[in-house]
This record gives C-alpha cells, structure tokens and sequence, in this order.
C-alpha cells in the first residue's frame, strides 16, 4: 500500500478519536485540579478572619434564635453584616445550618458551591465572547491570579465571588439572548445583575454606571441594539436593589426608617469615597505589579480599548485576523467598561485594599486572554511551530508568538503552584485552639469583650463587641490617621469578665495594653490571641 495514501487515511480514521480521547483527559484533569482547589483543607485555608466570622454572626443567629441580624451581648444588630453580604449567601449557609449543623465547614461548602458555578460560567461566557480556545486560557487565567485570588476569597464567607457569579449568569444571558432579546429575558438578566449587586453593595459602583454608559454608547456609537436591550437590565437591576434596601430600611432595623436609614449610610460610606493621594498611590502600584497578570495589566486594557470601540475589520483570512460582528464588539465593550470603571474607582476612591478591585481583575483576564489569544493567532501551535521549522525571512516575528505561549504558560503555572502549596501548608487556624481552650476553661455564661467575630461564631460564649460604627473609625484611622479607636471606645464601660485580643483588635490597637493591665490579669496566649481575666 502506498505510504502517502494510506496516512491520510489512517489520520482520518484515528485522530479524531484521539483529540476526543485528550480533550476527555483534559477536561476530567482540569476538573480534579479545581475541586483540589477548591475543597482541599478546606476549614484551614484561608483561616477564619474578621469579615468572615461578622458574615457567619447572621445564619447563626437567624438558625438559633430566629432573628436575621448579628448578635452581641447587648442585644441584635440589624446593620453591618446583614449588609456586608447579601441573603443570596447568608440564607443559603443558613438553610445549610439547619439541615447539617452550625459549622464552617458546612458555611464554606456553601461557598464552594458559588465559587464552581462561578467557574463553570465565566468560561461559558469566554467562549461565547471569543471561542473555545480563548475560554480555556481565560478560565486558567482567571482561576490562577494572584491578583484576583479566586480561591482564597471563594472558598470563605465573602461576598465577591458569590456576586461576580450572579453578574457573570446574567451576561451570559444578556449576550446569549443579543438577537432575540425578549422583554422577559431581558428582565431575568435584569434580575440577575440585581442579585449581584445585593450580593456585594460594591458592585453597585461599577454596574450602574456601565449599564448607563453602555445604553449611552449604543446611542451615539454602536446604533445597533434596541433601547430595550438596556433599558429593561437597567431598570429591573434597579428594582431588586431599591427593594433591598427598603426591606432593610422598614423590617430590617428596630428604630424608625429615617434613623435606619442613617445607620444604613453610615454602614455603607465606610471606605468607598477616601480620595487620599497616598492610597492612589499604593493602589496603582498594586495593578501595575508583576502579580497583576505579570506586569501585562495595562498593556491588555489598551489592547482591550482598541478591540472595545475600534471599528471591526474584516478579512477574507480568518487565522490572521477574525471578523468581528458589531455585536460582539459591543459585547466586549460593556466588559471593558465594568473593567475600568472598577479599576478607576479602586485606585481614585478607595482605601486600596485589592479585593476592592477583585470584579475589574476578573473581567481584565478576558482581556489579558485576548492579547494572548491574538498575538498567537488563536493559539495556532502547529502554525507557530511550522513558521519556525520553516526559517524563512523575519523569523524572529514567527519565534515571538512562541514566546508570547511560554510567558501565558508562566503566568498560569507558577501563581497555580504557589497556591496549591498554601493550600496544602496551612494548619489548623490559632482560633480553633483558642475556641477549644475557652470551651473547656471559661463559662458560657462570662462576659468577653473581644473584636474577633470569628470567636464569636466558633464558641457560643456570651461575647461584646465594639459598636459597628468603629469598623468605619477603624478604617479611618489606619489609612487616613483619624482619631484612634481607643480614644473612642472605652471597653472597660461594661466591666467585662475577660478581654479576647487577636489580630484585629491589635490592628487599632482597641484596647490599649497599659488599660488591659490595669485592670486584668494574663491568662494565656494562642498563636494570635491572648486572652486576659479581670482581676
């Protein structure tokens, strides 16, 4: 038989089971990856901090005495977690309580939930902006920065990732729907960017004024979406919020709606409008680092401005350039602006912690996929690895997508690995021990004045905490020098039994170690806690 007949033969016969075969092996490897990730040490990793214990605070309360709130001793607090997370996740890890149990474990199971399904449609979305291919490295991207930190915030009781999944399902459908676009699809997406944004109050910033901008774009620019296609998302996104937030202001809090409402804006103005020179600063820096997508950030937005608002171009070649639709493009633009108006808003107002930026740096790595994706013609390896075997004239620019691949292969494996060994390196959280020593040696009944909240919910002791209006003084003091914590808050005032210092409290120095030893004495120390009894 003829060699160059029968090898075309056997290729078509045997290839296309085995690129089925692979992809089968990638798929299940890529899933074994991500469930590792994402349930692995789980109760350990990352250890029960702060704002996790205050969110937990509500689904026990609500399980144990009936009352959505957070809870101390003097009695239910109606503002601050009840509004740090939505009940899109507090209700859910409630439902969770009372099937299995009060726990972290069964709180964070909840979580990975969220974090999977985040998973699952962020490349569903990828794929419907730029393909298969562009899916997959966005996904790896997205699941493996350091900057965005998906698995550090989706494995606790945190609002981001839970947010970003309702946000990411109604783009899905928004997108998905462009053409057909029906007044009740555009309602459920409507519904779902409102979710989103009751999820985690922040997005509001960022949703509101890209819907406004991309309605506002489509107008002048595009011209070529129906009114409707914003208008109804727009509008129906509006509501649930609006909603929300009367619920909260009318059944939430005991007082009347105008002293609620005050609570309600004091709670909610913490850390959003700052405006301090050095925190711009510090925040740029942080986007323009090497743990920002390896320095490449800002070159992938301006890319990403040019694929968002230049006029598509269109080409008979389709690996060397791929002819957008205006309607793919006005697709990508309203993830361009969701991009840069978060950033914007991190770097200019806000007090520059990078989980403020957490929704930008998500949707950049669409972006920062989609250079990739261009620069290697569509991750064409037998055409990259043909060009150079070829050594024709201008090799160097043939090498240059290979190299492109090599630093999108680092970019992904290394932050990969790095988190993989925090995962499997945690230990058992300080607080564990600590809330194993208090079970056995301090009565339920004891009065503890503390500002961890975790303790809070990993005990059932009878705990005070610091009013919530200090969380904001606290902010204020630590990033813009305000007045100290400790000259607000007297914490001696109720004569507590014990004082409960850890991580936070020392963070503001709550309560001052000379007033601590006046008036109590050591009892023990536990990695970060220490623990004092009044003499």
């Amino acid at each position: 038989m003829n060699a160059n007949y029968s090898h075309p033969v056997a290729g078509a016969s045997v290839n296309p089971r085995a690129n089925s075969a692979l992809r089968t092996f990638a798929i299940v490897a890529c899933a074994g990856l991500i469930l590792f990730f994402a349930l692995w040490n789980l109760t350990h990793f990352p250890r029960t901090w702060y704002d996790e214990g205050s969110h937990l605070h509500v689904p026990k309360t609500f399980v144990t005495h009936g009352v959505y709130a957070d809870l101390s001793s003097e009695g239910y607090r109606h503002y601050g977690p009840t509004i740090g997370v939505g009940p899109t996740v507090l209700l859910p890890i409630a439902g969770a309580f009372q099937a299995f149990g009060i726990g972290l474990l069964q709180a964070r199971l909840v979580m990975v939930i969220y974090l999977l399904a985040t998973i699952v449609v962020f490349f569903q979305l990828a794929k419907v902006l730029g393909g298969a291919k562009l899916a997959w490295a966005a996904t790896a991207i997205f699941v493996t920065s350091q900057s965005i930190s998906l698995f550090e915030y989706g494995r606790q009781v945190l609002g981001e990732v839970p947010g970003l999944f309702f946000i990411l399902a109604g783009l899905l459908l928004w997108f998905t729907g462009w053409s057909k676009s029906g007044w009740l699809r555009l309602a459920a997406v409507g519904l779902l960017l409102g979710l989103g944004v009751v999820t985690k109050y922040q997005y509001l910033l960022v949703v509101a004024p890209a819907l406004l901008l991309a309605w506002g774009l489509n107008l002048v620019y595009f011209r070529g979406a129906p009114q409707r296609v914003f208008l109804v998302p727009g509008i129906v996104t509006a509501t649930v919020f609006g909603l929300w937030q009367l619920f909260t202001l009318v059944y939430l809090g005991p007082s009347t709606i105008s002293e609620n409402f005050a609570s309600l804006r004091e709670f909610t103005a913490g850390a959003a409008a700052v405006f301090s020179r050095e925190l711009m600063m510090r925040s740029l820096r942080e986007i323009i680092s090497f743990r920002a997508f390896f320095f490449l950030l800002i070159p992938a937005l301006a890319y990403g401005a040019y694929v968002a608002f230049a006029r598509p171009k269109r080409t008979a070649n389709a690996q060397v350039a791929v002819a957008e639709s205006r309607q793919t493009q006005q697709q990508w633009n309203i993830i361009f602006l969701l991009v840069v108006l978060n950033l914007v808003w991190y770097v200019v107002a806000s007090v520059s912690w990078i989980r403020y930026a957490f929704i930008g740096l998500a949707f950049a790595s669409l972006f920062v996929a989609r250079l990739f994706h261009d620069l290697t013609n569509g991750f064409d390896l037998r055409g990259m690895w043909h060009g150079v075997r070829e050594r024709a004239s201008g090799w160097p620019m043939r090498v240059a997508p290979l190299a492109a691949l090599g630093v999108l292969a680092l970019m992904i494996v290394l932050p990969a690995g790095r988190t993989a060994l925090s995962i499997v390196r945690e230990p058992a959280p300080d607080s564990f021990a600590m809330a194993d020593y208090m079970n056995a040696n301090v009565a339920p009944d004891a009065l503890v004045e503390t500002w961890e909240p975790q303790m809070g919910f990993l005990t059932d002791h009878r705990y005070h905490y610091p009013p919530q209006l200090m969380l904001n003084r606290a902010v204020r003091q630590v990033w813009q020098g305000d007045t100290p914590v400790a000259e607000l808050y007297d914490f001696t005032a109720l004569s507590p039994d014990y004082v409960l210092a850890g991580e936070f409290s020392r963070w503001v120095n709550a309560y001052p170690f000379e007033k601590i030893q006046a008036q109590y004495d050591y009892v023990t120390t536990i990695g970060q806690y220490e623990l004092f009894r009044r003499k």
